[in-house]
């Protein structure tokens, strides 16, 4: 099994969403393309991400970085 997301990754992975323009507080739609769940989405933002394995998050924050450029 691996190990969860650490408090670092969650607190870059907010940030990259902030820049983005995701809501970081509050789940909806928008993140469906971000491959959250409908049931994911009924939760918060930053339980979201501290749900997430260390390779769950690592590839998100790959993604949003990707996306930034």
């Amino acid at each position: 099994m691996a190990a969860n997301a650490t408090p670092k990754q969650v607190a870059y992975a907010l940030y990259l969403l902030d820049e983005a323009g995701y809501d970081t507080r509050y789940m909806n739609s928008s993140f469906a393309s971000l491959g959250a769940t409908m049931k994911q989405r009924s939760g918060s933002v930053e339980h979201w991400l501290e749900s997430m394995n260390r390779v769950e998050i690592s590839r998100l924050i790959d993604r949003l970085k990707e996306d930034d450029d």
